[in-house]
C-alpha cells in the first residue's frame, strides 16, 4: 500500500466532532474545512480546523476557499440556502485554486428528483467564472460519483475519505 503523505486535509461537512480527533495523527498538517447541513456550526475550531466558509487560506502556492451547507429543503432548517441566497452569499467568495463545499454545483452530481441534494447555481457560476483546478464536495448519497469537468475545473465527489491531487493549473 502507498505510503500518501498530504499536505492539507480537507473536511467537507456533516461529521461527528469525534471523527475528527484522529486528525491529530497528521502533525502539524493545516486542516481546513466547511460545515454541512446537519452540522452544529461550532466544532471546526474546537479541532483546530479553519472554517474556509466565505474565506481563505493557503497552502504553499494554493488558495482554498469554501462554501457550506446545502439547497434549503425544510423551513428554518440551520445551514441550509434559497437558490437566492446562495447567489448573494458566494459574491463574496475569494478567488481560489481549490473549492470546498458541502453541496455540490448545480447540475453535477445532483440526485435527480431530489430537493434535498440539488446542487447550488451559485457555485456553477463561481465554478465557470473562475475555474478553480478543482472543486470537492460532499452531500449527495454513496457511491461516489466519477469526477466531471466545468471547464478546466475537476469536481469531484467525495464520499467517506480519499485522496486527491490537485491538477496543474
Amino acid at each position: 500500500m502507498p505510503h500518501h503523505q498530504p499536505d492539507a486535509v480537507v473536511l467537507l461537512g456533516d461529521l461527528e466532532p469525534d471523527w475528527l480527533d484522529v486528525l491529530g495523527k497528521f502533525g502539524d498538517l493545516p486542516v481546513f474545512g466547511v460545515y454541512g447541513n446537519h452540522d452544529d456550526g461550532r466544532y471546526l475550531e474546537a479541532r483546530n480546523t479553519t472554517d474556509l466558509h466565505l474565506t481563505w487560506a493557503e497552502v504553499g502556492d494554493l488558495r482554498f476557499t469554501g462554501f457550506q451547507g446545502c439547497v434549503r429543503y425544510r423551513r428554518g432548517a440551520p445551514l441550509q440556502y434559497s437558490q437566492g441566497e446562495a447567489l448573494r452569499l458566494a459574491r463574496r467568495l475569494p478567488r481560489a485554486d481549490v473549492l470546498l463545499s458541502h453541496a455540490p454545483p448545480r447540475g453535477v452530481h445532483e440526485e435527480p428528483g431530489d430537493r434535498a441534494h440539488e446542487g447550488f447555481e451559485a457555485l456553477r457560476r463561481y465554478i465557470e467564472r473562475v475555474q478553480p483546478r478543482l472543486a470537492l464536495h460532499g452531500h449527495t448519497p454513496s457511491p461516489p460519483r466519477r469526477p466531471v469537468r466545468i471547464g478546466r475545473t475537476v469536481v469531484v465527489h467525495v464520499v467517506g475519505a480519499r485522496v486527491v491531487e490537485v491538477p496543474d493549473g
